[in-house]
């Protein structure tokens, strides 16, 4: 033959690059199984899922606003985030751990081949992480009382998170070839994301792994927050390209390209880092102003049951659980006092504590807004609502609170000041108020465990609101023993007298047929009206 064939030396692998990546596949494949398998994260998992019953199952989701459930679901990824760190940093050590590094000398990839196959295995966990907060979100929107729509940018924070975490976990055994690396990295991770929830308030929060607002706040309308989301979201994906390539770079893979891209990430890092840094704009702020002020310009109303009912858009819908508590204090009144004309509308109060002190509500222009918009003496109602903590289920209670105030005397409850509602007026503001639905009954056995003499009927925190004395509250406790259609039935007959401002607790207990309550004790009577 004119030619000759050369061979390959017996013992050697051939290195092409075709073979080369179709080996770090298949690493990446059995690496991705091991990953899904590793005790870490199995244990994440299980803590994920279990918190999530829990949480359906106490009725946490019952009232869910779905613009903020989805930067919830980021919260909880945490722990998928933490297990898969531990394992991926486990898995790209074990080769040293076993002391099997020489070995690997003789297979076909190299090292930063390895490397780059255990950040590829990271891709199933991460896809596992966005189906489950996909499916968190679905189960939220599918309940009865949901309100609001979720963001896409906030959703996919999460999984970005996990992704990130595993890729840090691969990063730290090329730094430190040891298992300590891995919790001390997830412990001043763990310090980050605390020290940023700690300060709610502060861009440097941005930083950070999530942006995690004050959770005292109730919800607002997604027109009046200002959360650089998407900024954040370039932000994490640059880090992770980042942090991926420094660990391939460890590794030996010192290729232009690698080099390149390392540099073009870490611009990238900086460049979102700082764009999401931006303080709350003006445009946000004056929304604000007018949504604290004057709502009615950016609210939109409907009628139902004869009560008309103003919201913020993305609340619109949560008129059908303000109706059920409205028609549970309609139905125990007189036809009379039904056919006045009532209305309800959505407020805010932003105002923070200052010194201590809580700043009153701005009642005044609250109700000239309502005489613009057409809808006098309407009954004020938050953005929180439901029983899931003490917070919601008081302000739940005090708009039943306030709305029966208005059936009872005719007068916008705002006008009540800071006053405490007595005598017959306030049993009956009370009762109608605690028997309306079953949440309401639920809120007030919370609150009246929580309270001291008499009971407040608040629906923000504020320095404004009213209350109703102890003597009051123990006639409404020997009332809610009795059947409510029975209690009903007497007030309607007796509501003229019930209602009138001198009908004293002793006079309406006798009208409904329980015993008095015993007589107030020093320091129990506050300032009535």
């Amino acid at each position: 033959m004119s030619g000759t064939m050369t061979e390959a030396p017996v013992g050697t692998v051939s290195r092409t690059p075709s073979a080369a990546g179709a080996a770090t596949r298949t690493l990446a494949r059995a690496e991705a199984v091991r990953l899904l398998r590793h005790p870490a994260v199995l244990a994440a998992f299980a803590v994920y899922l279990a918190q999530w019953a829990y949480s359906a199952y106490s009725g946490d989701d019952s009232y869910p606003v779905l613009h903020d459930e989805d930067r919830y679901t980021q919260v909880t990824l945490l722990l998928i985030a933490a297990g898969t760190l531990l394992a991926a940093n486990l898995a790209a050590l074990r080769s040293h751990r076993h002391g099997t590094d020489a070995m690997f000398d003789l297979l076909v990839l190299p090292p930063w081949r390895r490397t780059g196959a255990h950040l590829l295995a990271l891709v199933p966990v991460t896809v596992l992480s966005a189906v489950l907060s996909g499916a968190r979100i679905g189960y939220a929107a599918a309940q009865d009382a949901a309100v609001g729509s979720p963001s896409v940018a906030e959703l996919a924070t999460g999984p970005v998170v996990v992704l990130l975490a595993g890729a840090i976990g691969v990063l730290a055994a090329h730094v430190v070839r040891s298992v300590v690396a891995a919790p001390l990295t997830l412990a001043a991770l763990g310090i980050v994301t605390v020290a940023g929830a700690l300060q709610p308030e502060s861009g440097a929060r941005w930083w950070g792994l999530i942006g995690i607002e004050d959770e005292n706040v109730p919800p607002l309308p997604t027109a009046l927050t200002h959360r650089p989301v998407t900024w954040h979201l370039l932000y994490l994906a640059a880090l992770v390209v980042l942090v991926a390539t420094v660990a391939v770079l460890r590794a030996g893979g010192r290729s232009t390209a690698v080099k390149a891209t390392a540099g073009l990430a870490l611009l990238t890092v900086l460049g979102t880092g700082v764009a999401q840094q931006g303080g709350l704009p003006d445009e946000v702020r004056k929304a604000r102003t007018t949504a604290e002020n004057a709502p009615s310009s950016q609210q939109v109303c409907v009628e139902s049951g004869g009560v008309d009912y103003c919201a913020f858009p993305e609340f619109k819908d949560r008129y059908r659980q303000w109706a059920e508590v409205t028609g549970g204090v309609l139905r125990r009144v007189p036809q009379t006092a039904r056919e006045k004309p009532y209305a309800v509308r959505q407020h805010l109060f932003l105002n923070t504590v200052d010194d201590g002190v809580l700043p009153p509500l701005p009642v005044a222009k609250w109700a000239a807004d309502d005489r613009a918009a057409g809808t006098p003496g309407a009954v004020p109602v938050g953005t929180d609502w439901g029983t899931h903590s003490d917070s919601a289920g008081d302000h739940m209670l005090g708009f039943a609170g306030g709305f029966a105030y208005r059936a009872v005397t005719g007068e916008a409850p705002a006008s009540a000041g800071n006053q405490t509602i007595c005598r017959a007026r306030g049993a009956i503001t009370l009762w109608l108020a605690v028997q309306a639905t079953d949440g309401t009954r639920e809120a007030y056995d919370s609150l009246s465990g929580r309270s001291f003499g008499g009971i407040p009927l608040n629906t923000f925190n504020a320095a404004t609101g009213f209350s109703v004395n102890a003597r009051e509250q123990d006639l409404v406790r020997t009332l809610l023993a009795r059947p409510d259609a029975e209690v009903g039935a007497k007030v309607k007959q007796s509501w003229t007298e019930l209602t009138a401002p001198d009908t004293t607790t002793d006079e309406a207990a006798s009208l409904l047929g329980v015993p008095a309550p015993p007589a107030a004790r020093e320091g129990e009577e506050g300032q009535c009206r």
